[in-house]
């Protein structure tokens, strides 16, 4: 019925990011709360949960669960699966990957069969937001069978796994589904299909009634197809550039900025992107976005000043020998040979590698690369504001393992991120996440490049679909057809 784009590794909530993972996940899974897909994504509506967080003092919540939930497998969903699947979350052995944006979080306990009491290290005004990206497990299931966290995940969702491949997923209905979704199908598949012209193909032949990540190049051929619909969202996932600051040359900030100035983005805009993409000169974050301020540095297209900064970093010869690595999808490698062109131009020796985006990321942490181009979604995980954004690529682990970063600013900026989460109100978390956003486009340890349309199409014998930004990118709430 939907053809993604990318492959996943497991249907667990807690560890798996790809975006099929994340949409297949958002009909299996309920939350203690959701956020609202649709922009501006900053409303949040409880789901498991029966209200808003009920504070007993700044640092202890309450939190009611209804009492009319069931798991796919017929059992009663309990405040006792609530607190274990926190308390998993906030273990760094079992959740990597959500851990680091839940230490606020202290201890959670089952208070009641319908009641789980949260106490935190310290106040905060982004627990609800935080408490939205957290998929309720059944710790019976979880405890018992691996599988359960693979390929047959047991859930409270408007649908369950009735079979699953790495490739194909397809879901049934759950009819004893409580909460406030609209759902109008029985049974959903949802098809695994990386290559570009073959979800294309399968939109046209009628195997799928959605696809996504739809090439730029076709968005001109498919508006003219009279039986397909397709629409260009403002995405939140932004192309960028993700710099090795540990080596020569990019430990040096004036290296990266230089690449920054250096970067044709009208040019990518139109060769690459067709029109349905904006340079990101002032930010990594879309303007819209709450808590969002203008920077004080604003880059610009500007070679001779990108050149006057490599000659002042004192750099030269093998030093500016840089590798960049390009995976092999069709925004990256549509961009590249402008990228290549402009390094070159400014007095920089780049050599383009190109290759699969996982076996790409993985020498990250190997620390042999000199440049990776790339895009992510941190709002795909559940979350929209501003702190949780900036947490996920510039806190811990991304910057200090995988940028290799370790400088004093690094230091500020996690330091202003933790004021910001516990700040007592909007308006000092604001003022550190100001700060904060100054120097990570002062510094540019990752760098953004543009900010790029999510493309969607679909059958026009779909009614009421509506194409979303982030995950799950593929909703079909109140659709029929």
């Amino acid at each position: 019925m939907a053809a993604l784009s990318g492959t996943f590794t497991a249907l667990d909530p807690q560890s798996d990011s790809s975006a099929s993972a994340l949409t297949i996940n958002d009909y299996i899974y309920q939350g203690l709360y959701r956020l609202d897909p649709f922009p501006p994504r900053a409303a949040l509506e409880p789901d498991l949960a029966l209200d808003l967080p009920e504070a007993a003092s700044p640092t202890h919540y309450r939190i009611q669960i209804r009492n009319d939930a069931v798991f796919h497998d017929g059992s009663p969903v309990t405040a006792g699966d609530v607190a274990f699947t926190l308390n998993r979350i906030i273990n760094p052995e079992t959740s990597p990957l959500y851990a680091g944006f839940f230490d606020i979080i202290a201890s959670v306990r089952a208070s009641g069969d319908h009641e789980v009491e949260i106490e935190l290290t310290r106040p905060t005004t982004l627990l609800p937001l935080r408490l939205a990206m957290v998929k309720v497990l059944s710790e019976a299931a979880v405890t018992s069978s691996p599988d359960a966290l693979t390929l047959q995940p047991i859930g409270t969702g408007p649908y369950a796994i009735s079979a699953a491949t790495s490739d194909r997923v397809s879901l049934s209905r759950h009819t004893a589904y409580v909460g406030p979704r609209q759902i109008t199908y029985d049974s959903i598949d949802f098809n695994i299909v990386t290559d570009e012209s073959a979800r294309i193909a399968s939109l046209r032949t009628g195997d799928s009634a959605v696809i996504i990540d739809v090439p730029y190049s076709a968005h001109t051929e498919l508006n003219n197809v009279d039986t397909i619909n397709i629409e260009a969202v403002e995405g939140n996932s932004p192309t960028s550039i993700v710099f090795h600051c540990g080596k020569p040359p990019f430990d040096d900030v004036r290296i990266r900025q230089a690449v920054l100035y250096a970067i044709d983005r009208d040019a990518i805009t139109e060769t690459a992107f067709f029109g349905q993409a904006e340079p990101a000169w002032e930010s990594y974050f879309r303007p819209n976005t709450p808590d969002y301020a203008v920077p004080d540095t604003i880059y610009s297209y500007d070679p001779d000043r990108a050149q006057d900064l490599v000659a002042r970093s004192g750099y030269s010869g093998p030093d500016l020998d840089i590798e960049i690595l390009v995976p092999n999808m069709h925004i990256y490698t549509a961009q590249s040979p402008i990228i290549e062109q402009n390094l070159r131009d400014i007095g920089l020796n780049p050599r383009m590698t190109p290759g699969e985006f996982v076996s790409l990321v993985g020498r990250l942490s190997e620390g042999t690369y000199s440049m990776f181009l790339t895009s992510a979604d941190a709002t795909a995980l559940g979350a929209s504001d501003l702190e949780f954004q900036i947490r996920w690529q510039w806190y811990g682990f991304v910057p200090r393992q995988l940028l290799h970063w370790d400088a004093p600013e690094l230091d500020q900026i996690e330091a202003l991120l933790d004021g910001a989460l516990s700040a007592p109100d909007e308006s000092e978390r604001t003022r550190q996440l100001m700060e904060a956003q100054n120097l990570i486009q002062e510094q540019v340890p990752h760098g953004p490049l543009h900010h790029r349309a999510q493309l969607t199409a679909w059958s026009n014998e779909l009614e009421d679909f509506r194409p979303t930004p982030s995950a799950p990118y593929v909703l079909f709430d109140g659709v029929r057809g």
